[in-house]
């Protein structure tokens, strides 16, 4: 292993950590004030919710808090997903493999956090995300 590919390792440690670090915080809230009325009936109005509760149900919202949470997610797996191929020597599938089992084990200990839960969906949009980016730095990596 060069030296190169033990900074990717590094980054990929660090990017997990962090992702890690974020999923054990109870009750994430990153806009501590709520919305104004008129703003809040909009968002509950313009939001979609698929079951009642659980790991398999899900939800869309224009909530800027959900927003951010979801911008976190593609974010950071994205960047994880283009760290693990490049620590991968390039293994697309490699990388998607493993991402897959973290975003899996990240929404079980998610699950497992006081005010937080877990949902397949997340699993699916983190996979999504890393797939996407690793696609886009290979494409981009061809053209160079």
């Amino acid at each position: 292993m060069n030296r190169i590919n033990i900074c990717y390792w590094y980054l990929v440690i660090g990017l997990m950590v962090v992702i890690s670090v974020l999923s054990h915080i109870p009750d994430l809230v990153f806009f501590e004030k709520s919305l104004p009325p008129e703003l809040r009936a909009w968002v509950m109005q313009h939001s979609v919710k698929w079951g009642s509760s659980g790991f398999f149900s899900y939800s869309i919202s224009p909530d800027p808090d959900y927003v951010l949470h979801k911008l976190g997610h593609i974010f950071l797996f994205g960047f994880l997903g283009i760290a693990l191929y490049l620590a991968m020597n390039r293994s697309v599938a490699n990388a998607a493999m493993t991402i897959t089992l973290f975003a899996l084990a990240d929404e079980i200990h998610q699950g497992l956090t006081v005010g937080r839960s877990s949902r397949l969906g997340d699993v699916v949009l983190d996979v999504a995300a890393a797939v996407v980016f690793i696609l886009l730095a290979v494409k981009r990596r061809r053209k160079t």
